[in-house]
């Protein structure tokens, strides 16, 4: 009885394990899977990201960090949707990875919590597309090309993504785009909301209105060039609890060229209040008793990106992010400073391994400078 039971069982099975999902409309896969093992001489702010050196007459300057993970790996869907009007069709995508939230405990680099990265549906025509959903912030991109899973965050490489309705103008020398954002200040802590707040009101939402933002690209051949800028307002208190509405804004330029084997990038921003866009090295303002002032930050970053064969290449780079000092108080960081240079092997178009040497300085009004040094080491299975 009991081996036909387990036989009827394992034929279940079987035949469920055989059948496929499918949906109306098609679907393409895709993702990678990424190994990132990394070793610091430092110990820096925040764990595997590479954000900014603690000060150098820390307890954390000389403490050297090891470690492994593979939450940053990713998988997406894009679908392609039904056609609408004569030219126009409706496409989607969703893409998550596992860099979400980490449990509270150390067990965290092997358990961790999924993230939404992407999530929007796309009226798309030959000349224009309108998208709703959650995509990067018009002033994000280019990105260095780099192991640091941060690209760049908070060393001259301003980014983020946004639930948002934006607007696209195609053409074949000139593209531009415009978008209303949810505006996410997340000045806040987490563990300042109150229990059971899913979806906290911050600063950005507390101004009643969205941060707007644009870009314009011009091609001409192989190079592109882009400017791109923000504009929105935080609703911020000072030390006293009264309420002060607050700009946050930037304008950012950036180039892309090729010259022979070499991809020439540069990417360039100034601006105000910016730390939800990972720059003013994470600082966008400062509060007294009785007023709120916004910290101004100008920054970028270049690459030179050299194909030596069909299978090796290597990138060299660097970047900054440079607060005004006048802003600032107590000890309040200054300065960032990164380079690196890295190397990478595909053996096979779906497989990439690469090394990579980053050198981080950061300064501070008072402290003194802190510095770390990461190698780390890479692998990507792209499907």
């Amino acid at each position: 009885m009991k081996k036909t039971i387990f036989t009827c069982l394992l034929l279940s099975i079987t035949i469920t394990a055989s059948e496929t999902v499918s949906s109306k409309y098609p679907i393409q896969l895709y993702g990678f899977i990424r190994l990132e093992a990394s070793y610091d001489n430092s110990q820096i702010a925040q764990g595997d990201w590479l954000l900014y050196a603690r000060p150098g007459n820390s307890d954390y300057a000389n403490q050297s960090i090891f470690t492994m993970n593979a939450r940053h790996s990713r998988i997406g869907m894009k679908i392609d949707g039904p056609a609408i009007g004569e030219n126009g069709r409706v496409n989607g995508l969703i893409e998550v990875d596992f860099a979400g939230g980490f449990p509270n405990s150390s067990t965290a680099a092997r358990q961790p919590i999924l993230r939404l990265r992407h999530a929007w549906l796309a009226l798309d025509n030959p000349r224009w597309e309108l998208r709703f959903g959650q995509d990067w912030a018009l002033i994000s991109g280019p990105f260095p090309n780099t192991t640091s899973f941060v690209v760049g965050a908070g060393k001259g490489n301003l980014w983020m993504r946004f639930p948002q309705i934006k607007y696209t103008r195609k053409g074949d020398v000139l593209t531009w785009a415009i978008s209303a954002n949810r505006p996410m200040a997340g000045n806040e802590k987490y563990e300042d909301f109150s229990g059971g707040d899913f979806d906290p009101v911050g600063d950005g939402e507390l101004s009643g209105q969205p941060w707007l933002m644009g870009r314009v690209w011009f091609n001409y051949g192989s190079t592109k060039l882009s400017f791109a800028g923000h504009y929105g307002k935080e609703q911020i208190n000072d030390l006293s609890g009264n309420k002060h509405l607050k700009t946050s804004r930037s304008i950012n330029a950036d180039l892309n060229l090729k010259t022979g084997p070499v991809k020439w990038t540069l990417k360039g921003f100034s601006g105000e209040n910016l730390n939800s866009f990972l720059g003013g090295v994470f600082q966008g303002f400062i509060s007294d008793s009785n007023n709120v002032n916004n910290i101004r930050s100008s920054g970028g970053w270049g690459q030179a990106l050299v194909t030596l064969t069909d299978k090796w290449s290597f990138t060299i780079g660097g970047g900054f992010d440079d607060p005004d000092d006048n802003d600032l108080s107590g000890d309040m960081r200054t300065k960032n400073s990164w380079t690196f240079i890295n190397l990478s092997y595909s053996p096979i178009k779906s497989l990439i391994f690469m090394l990579e040497t980053e050198y981080l300085k950061t300064d501070y009004l008072v402290s003194e400078s802190g510095d770390d040094l990461r190698v780390q080491f890479v692998s990507y299975f792209k499907f």
